[in-house]
């Protein structure tokens, strides 16, 4: 193969994994964190880290963050397989290392981390019995 074609390949598979990775919606609280223990309803809390996977049918129920770290609960109408693959798909991708493990047929648990932070994604079929329920809690390294 000569080496302009080596590299457009390279090139072309580059820009086909961060086109890729770009294509998972990511949790964004903006800006740094809050300085104190911060709790909100309804919306992600400021500095929340924007490197872990938001589920795009999900509606956030709230979230806390602050010096001791990041917790979030989410609500979904889709189904718990569903959650799970996405989860299982998106997280090594924004360069998460995971290590899933299925708890009972209505909970599973994912342990993460990356070089700048460690926590867990929980996704179970919430209490009503139809819906699932997804809680993260994220810690600095």
């Amino acid at each position: 193969m000569h080496q302009s074609k080596k590299i457009l390949l390279v090139l072309t598979l580059f820009s086909t994994a961060i086109a890729l990775s770009g294509c998972v919606p990511k949790l964004s609280g903006g800006g740094g964190g809050p300085k104190t223990e911060e709790f909100v309803s309804g919306k992600v809390v400021r500095g929340f880290p924007a490197s872990v996977p938001l589920y795009k049918n999900s509606q956030v129920v709230e979230s806390y963050g602050g010096v001791s770290g990041w917790g979030a609960s989410f609500i979904t109408d889709d189904s718990l397989a569903k959650v799970v693959n996405f989860y299982n798909q998106s997280l090594s991708r924004l360069g998460w290392t995971v290590a899933p493990r299925q708890v009972d047929d209505t909970n599973y648990v994912f342990e993460i981390k990356n070089e700048k932070n460690i926590g867990k994604i929980i996704v179970n079929t919430a209490a009503d019995g139809k819906k699932t329920a997804i809680t993260m809690s994220i810690d600095q390294r």
